[in-house]
């Protein structure tokens, strides 16, 4: 149990002052740009203040895994976002580092990859682990953003062992997109487009 000696409750305390910082800037429709500078402030924070990746301390910021312009509702999730230094950073960005073409398949452009997706949850999974950090509370996924990734791939028994409380979410993002087929990169972006959409008319 030494890994769950890492990390003190006043770190804790400080967990749930700025999750509660950011969810009541989410409830009170404070700027987007506000919520998102919490969210940063958060994941950082919660990483130590080190890149997951390499462990540097050095220009460490705040990554959306699934980008904000691919899925605007996992902008604020803090399952969704991984603290990288620098060059970590600028490594996963140098192919692709602009809005996606919509109408081409999931990483046509060299940008939106699942490996690199299942490779970054799987870091947050290991480093929550290691460090002694509830997954589910300090790494959340919402709902929605779990049921459009089975709505791309359709691994449903996996989240079902997440509402049976035997699986983490990101442990599930990390499982989802690892095992995910070739043939579904072609679907997902048809798939997002017509969620979107529906989301508009609401």
């Amino acid at each position: 149990m030494e890994a769950l000696a890492r990390v003190s409750s006043s770190t804790i305390s400080e967990l749930y002052k700025l999750r509660g910082s950011l969810n009541r800037a989410i409830e009170r429709d404070r700027s987007k740009k506000w919520q998102l500078s919490l969210w940063s402030k958060f994941v950082r924070f919660r990483d130590g203040g080190c890149c997951v990746n390499c462990g540097s301390a050095q220009r460490v910021q705040a990554h959306h895994i699934i980008r904000k312009v691919l899925y605007p509702h996992g902008a604020l999730e803090t399952g969704n976002g991984i603290s990288l230094c620098w060059p970590c950073h600028k490594q996963i960005h140098a192919e692709f580092n602009r809005r996606p073409n919509l109408s081409l398949p999931l990483g046509a452009e060299q940008g939106d990859d699942q490996d690199e997706w299942s490779y970054l949850f799987g870091l947050l999974k290991d480093d929550a682990q290691k460090r002694g950090l509830t997954q589910d509370e300090f790494y959340h996924l919402n709902d929605q953003m779990l049921a459009f990734f089975v709505s791309v791939q359709g691994y449903e028994q996996l989240l079902e062992l997440v509402v049976e409380g035997t699986m983490s979410r990101i442990r599930f993002a990390h499982e989802v997109w690892r095992i995910m087929p070739e043939p579904f990169y072609s679907n997902f972006i048809s798939e997002f487009v017509r969620l979107n959409i529906s989301s508009i008319g609401r």
